[in-house]
């Protein structure tokens, strides 16, 4: 049996055990409600039972960040904190990727494989905790804002299902959207707790939660905040507070994740994509959003790895139901508010996805090479909740409830895990192809050096050594090397000039004995310098530019100042015992 068939008939079988056993139980304890919090636990187990299959994957972005996760962990080992440089990367050319690239996915990465899981694996454990935390999350602010357990459960399921979360868990694999899903919801859940106790301490932990979307994927979180600001002013009629508590939050999140977004800024000038602008990326059309045209509209990825941007059907339905609702339901007053908002962000997000709002992204352009197509990661949020109010307002009719939930999941099943695997690819397999994989796609679109060949942008083949002699006659003895400190010892019969073969970058010094040297590109954005006549000791090293290593600074302090004060109100409150 073919791979992709053989993973539809296990995720069948598995969903008809957990459907059997659930009712089952409700056979043998009819009297007992159903504890959906444990069985939204189950459900989220079966889409993800297919990443546990050996190997890698054959297409989507697994790959490339199982080799990413090993140079960032190999940055980590050699005391970079918070890593800039990937200096293994671009065929040893090097160029300061973690700069630009989300990091705290690769964190959890080298977390798991600090613990002795394969880097494979590590990955594989972060893509399917993120998928069920984001149910748990999700479930924890709705069940807050709901009030009720079975819309808080079919949200979840919603929120879970959506076409888009499964197309990044499965067929995408980009780690920072699948991550980002399980932060998305706590940062509305704080703050209605915020709203509901007025404690500062969920005030911060909206604040932290959004930080968290913001080093996952800061494309979600910068469009996720005017959502944000939108729903504290939804929720408390009050502009002025509306606007006091959003500053708080916002600026907590820049504050403490200042050096993900500030380093853009900080190095625009120098950058290749600031000089050739990459064109807008596609933007999905109406229908697209409406339909998948492989297998009946119930397979999301095509034959040829084409992926579809599609809303999801039950989505769709529920979009429709409510907008009917609030046209002809005479008793729609107690809710008419909350669908009318939800309505009212979705049919915006369509417009932003959709190519008529082109001419707004033209004002965004670093954002629009990203893609509009990513707003559908926002897009399942938004849907999800207002299945949820919509389940709130028909939750006496169980069967038109269940039928939906139902559908939510069933419509999804051929997209429950990547179509084919490479059983017999290995860490060591990957490890052997991380300097050149730049060949496979392994290059953020962003991170380039401007003084690079405008025709050979990326280096795909390793230098027969690091470090030349192009001018002049004499020696050079390589010594130790790291990704950010490499050493020579050098004997100068002349003056010399050399080619040191790593990309040319802002931040990068020399000196020969103890001596600064003033270091420049070459034609193809390498690193070339004059040394004088003499023997002695040439050094390479790369630093963060001050004001971003300040950033740095900053997110370090700010973070353990945080942390430690969710550790003081922790240990208090456990000290203060039980309230009699």
């Amino acid at each position: 049996m073919l791979d992709p068939y053989r993973m539809v008939f296990v995720n069948i079988v598995a969903s008809i055990l957990l459907l059997a056993g659930t009712l089952f139980y409700r056979y043998i304890f009819p009297k007992k409600k159903i504890n959906y919090f444990v069985l939204l636990i189950l459900i989220s187990i079966l889409p993800i039972i297919s990443i546990f299959r050996i190997g890698a994957y054959q297409s989507g972005d697994f790959n490339i960040h199982v080799r990413r996760s090993m140079e960032f962990y190999s940055m980590l080992s050699q005391g970079n904190i918070i890593p800039t440089w990937a200096g293994d990367l671009n065929a040893t050319y090097g160029y300061p990727l973690f700069a630009f690239n989300y990091i705290l996915p690769y964190y959890i990465t080298a977390f798991f494989h600090l613990l002795g899981f394969s880097f494979i694996n590590s990955l594989k454990l972060l893509l399917s905790l993120s998928f069920i935390f984001s149910g748990i999350s999700m479930y924890l602010f709705s069940k807050n804002l709901f009030k009720k357990t079975l819309p808080a459960f079919g949200t979840s399921i919603f929120y879970l299902f959506n076409p888009y979360f499964l197309i990044s868990l499965h067929f995408k694999i980009t780690i920072g959207e699948v991550l980002a899903y399980t932060f998305i919801p706590l940062v509305f859940y704080f703050i209605n707790r915020f709203f509901d106790a007025r404690k500062i301490v969920y005030l911060i932990l909206s604040g932290l939660s959004l930080s968290l979307i913001l080093l996952s994927h800061i494309f979600v979180a910068i469009f996720l905040i005017p959502v944000f600001l939108a729903y504290t002013f939804f929720r408390l009629k009050n502009i002025v507070r509306s606007i006091i508590y959003s500053f708080f939050v916002v600026m907590l999140c820049l504050i403490t994740s200042s050096f993900q977004w500030i380093s853009t800024p900080i190095y625009k000038p120098y950058l290749f994509a600031t000089i050739h602008p990459s064109p807008p990326a596609y933007f999905p059309s109406l229908i697209e959003l409406l339909y998948a045209p492989w297998r009946f509209g119930l397979l999301f990825q095509g034959p040829k790895g084409e992926l579809s941007f599609l809303i999801g059907y039950t989505q769709l339905a529920v979009i429709v139901i409510s907008v009917i609702y609030l046209l002809i339901k005479k008793n729609a007053a107690r809710y008419k508010n909350d669908l009318l908002f939800w309505l009212i962000i979705i049919f915006v997000t369509v417009f932003l996805i959709t190519p008529q709002s082109k001419f707004i992204w033209n004002y965004m352009q670093i954002l629009a090479e990203a893609g509009s197509h990513r707003l559908l990661l926002l897009m399942g949020f938004f849907t999800s909740v207002l299945a949820g109010f919509l389940i709130l307002s028909q939750q006496k009719k169980k069967f038109f409830v269940y039928t939906l939930i139902f559908l939510t999941i069933a419509t999804t099943i051929l997209n429950w895990g990547q179509r084919k695997m490479l059983p017999d690819v290995n860490d060591a397999v990957l490890k052997k192809d991380l300097p050149i994989g730049i060949n496979w796609g392994d290059a953020h679109f962003y991170a380039n050096s401007k003084w690079v060949n405008p025709n050979h942008q990326w280096f795909s083949v390793i230098p027969q050594s690091p470090i030349l002699i192009t001018g002049g006659q004499g020696k050079i003895i390589i010594g130790a090397r790291t990704s950010t400190l490499h050493s020579y010892q050098v004997s100068a019969e002349t003056s010399l000039r050399i080619t040191e073969n790593t990309l040319y970058f802002p931040g990068w010094k020399a000196t020969f004995n103890n001596k600064s040297v003033n270091i420049g590109p070459d034609k193809n954005g390498v690193i070339s310098f004059n040394l004088p006549k003499g023997n002695g000791i040439l050094t390479l090293s790369f630093s963060d530019l001050p004001l971003f290593a300040a950033s740095k600074i900053i997110s370090l302090i700010s973070l353990s100042l945080i942390f430690i004060y969710l550790l003081y109100l922790l240990i208090k409150k456990l000290l203060s015992g039980p309230k009699s």
